[in-house]
Formats: structure tokens, sequence, C-alpha cells
């Protein structure tokens, strides 16, 4: 005979489970979150790549673009390209093929031979630029993105062929240049003044070109304007007064400056006097 006070025991705590027992179940895993670590862990790479790279560009724009501007534009910038080859962008060299793996750039900086090395001219490049553009070259040459090249000194403004620009100008009674200005005047609300008088012209005219008034007989000459202002423009009036501006400006003396001494003066300064 069994023990009944265990076998109502046991007949309560089975009656009495609240759960039943299931078997273990090992979970599968959660895709998306697999991916979006997978992304995190690239975005992260991709971010300390990047900014690698960001260095290295601004280390090329703070220390090797002021080397080859100073010792290799002159030969092979915007002005001159030798042998074909331009060095004021990135681009430019890749183009040339003297970047990369076996580097011509590094071959040429580094050579003992005078008739290989670069720069021909003047003193070899010190050894710690030459480490810089090494590992910049090794470092895969990084640059900006926007890296603008030396803008062609032919396209300056002071090599551009003149030509007379469209003022919108249509009334005869009033000189073209007024036209630019009449604009302005109106957002200003201003009134240009009429056209001086003959003699008033005049006055202005030889006190400008000369530095003289005008005489009786030049003041009250029937000659056009545009022939007056052709001769004073010829006259040696014109370049005396002009002249002795400009001296006045760059501070010509014949002097020295030292009491009564002329002994150190320029000798020849003269010869730039009279080319005024």
């Amino acid at each position: 005979m069994g023990d009944p006070t265990i076998t109502t025991f046991r007949e309560r705590l089975e009656m009495s489970k609240p759960y039943k027992l299931r078997p273990a179940v090992i979970p599968y895993p959660n895709w998306n979150c697999l991916t979006l670590l997978m992304l995190m862990l690239l975005c992260a790479f991709t971010v300390k790549t990047s900014y690698a790279e960001s260095e290295l560009s601004i280390e090329y724009l703070e220390a090797i673009k002021p080397i080859l501007k100073e010792r290799c534009f002159a030969c092979h910038g915007a002005l001159k390209q030798e042998a074909n080859l331009r060095l004021d962008t990135v681009a430019a060299m890749r183009a040339n093929g003297i970047l990369g793996k076996d580097s011509e750039l590094l071959s040429r900086i580094t050579s003992t031979d005078k008739d290989i090395r670069m720069p021909p001219d003047g003193e070899p490049l010190k050894a710690h630029e030459i480490m810089a553009i090494k590992k910049w070259v090794e470092g895969g040459a990084p640059s900006p993105i926007d890296e603008i090249p030396e803008a062609d000194p032919k396209s300056h403004w002071a090599f551009q062929r003149i030509e007379r620009p469209q003022s919108g100008f249509t009334r005869e009674d009033i000189n073209p240049i007024d036209a630019y200005f009449a604009a302005r005047y109106k957002s200003e609300g201003l009134v240009p003044q009429p056209e001086a008088e003959r003699t008033v012209l005049l006055r202005r005219l030889y006190l400008d070109v000369t530095g003289l008034p005008p005489t009786i007989e030049q003041l009250t000459s029937e000659e056009p304007l545009s022939t007056i202002i052709s001769n004073l423009l010829d006259s040696p009036q014109y370049g005396e007064r002009w002249g002795r501006h400009w001296m006045d400006i760059w501070r010509y003396s014949d002097w020295y400056g030292l009491g009564d001494e002329v002994r150190d003066s320029q000798k020849n300064l003269w010869r730039w006097r009279d080319w005024i």
C-alpha cells in the first residue's frame, strides 16, 4: 500500500499546475536586426574612411600643393605645360599617369640624376617635403572633389579684347556715358544737371589736361570740342602736366636727400624721368 498523503499531494500538484511544459525552441535570427547592424557597421567604416580621406585632402591643400606651386607650377601650371604636364590639380596629375604604384612624380623628385631630377633648377626638394609627398601619394593622393585649376593668365580682363558695351543710349543730345548713370539717378531720386555751357566746358578741359586755364582766344574759339581735345592731348603741356603728377605720386627725385650730397643719388634716374 502506498502512502495516501503522497498520492493526494501528487494529485493536488497535478491539478494545480497553471502552465504546461513546452519543448525548448531555438529562436531564429531576426534578419531585420542583422541588416540594420550591418548597415551601421558599414556606415561607421565609410565615415571613418571618409574622415581619413578628408584629413589627407586637407593635408594636400596645406602641405603638398604649396610645395608644387612654389617649385613646379612655373613649368607645369596654367601658363606653361612642359612635356604636356600640368601639376596644378590632382585630376591633371592622374590624367598624366604620374601617380599610383610606380609614381613617376616620386621617382623624379627623389632621383639623384640631374638629367632626371625635378625640379631641374635650383636646389632639390628638402627631405621633409619629399616625405610629405611620398606619404600623400602612397595614401592614394586624395584631393578635394571641387579642386579648381589655376586660371589661364590669358583669361585676365587686361588681355581681353576691348568691345564697346551696349549702353541702351537712345538720345542724341546727351553724352552716351550718361546712360550708365540713368538707372542709379532714378533709384536715388536724383535729377542730373543739364549740360554745362561751352565756356565752362572749355575751362574744365584746359585745367584737367594742361593744368592751366584757357586764354581769351582759346575760350572764344569756335572750333569743335573734339578738335580742341585732340589738340590738347597732342600738346607737350599735356605730358608735362601729367608727367609731374605721376612723378609726384612715385616720389621721383634726383637728389639723395641727405644735406647737399648728390653723389649717392641714382645716376641714371633721369632716363626714367625722360621716359615719363
